[in-house]
């Protein structure tokens, strides 16, 4: 999957571990997305924006994880992903479709995508921040 992108080919087992971490990280961020959505609805508890934001650092971490698979160790995913996040509210308006948009590009792209994979990871998470931020405004 990432032959030519690294200086050593990966072992199996390390590729399915890798391969398993991306689609926990989806299938959890996900989640999380629907619970903003949902949760509100269906008269459960919504993530706090603590636990927004600790998602968004953790989303962070797993796109520069993703972006050193694909030999791109030293970007600044954090801005990349502020960025692609800011061209997608131009066509979206809110911070919710705009996750999720960019979270599904995530999804389709997989571990192959490398460094498109991570910055998309990366607007997501600032989607989050935007997100907990909205929460912090209609709280005070």
């Amino acid at each position: 999957m990432l032959k030519g992108m690294t200086a050593l080919p990966q072992p199996l087992h390390a590729h399915l571990r890798n391969q398993q971490a991306f689609e926990t990280c989806v299938a959890t961020t996900l989640q999380v997305l629907a619970a903003v959505e949902f949760a509100p609805a269906l008269h459960h508890t919504q993530p706090t924006q603590e636990i927004l934001l600790a998602f968004a650092a953790e989303l962070d971490r797993h796109a520069g994880e993703i972006a050193a698979l694909a030999g791109e160790r030293y970007l600044d995913l954090p801005a990349l992903g502020q960025g692609y996040y800011e061209r997608l509210v131009t066509e979206r308006d809110e911070p919710l479709p705009a996750a999720y948009h960019a979270l599904h590009s995530v999804a389709y792209l997989g571990l192959d995508g490398g460094t498109t994979t991570a910055t998309l990871l990366s607007a997501v998470a600032y989607a989050l921040r935007v997100l907990a931020q909205q929460k912090s405004r209609l709280r005070h």
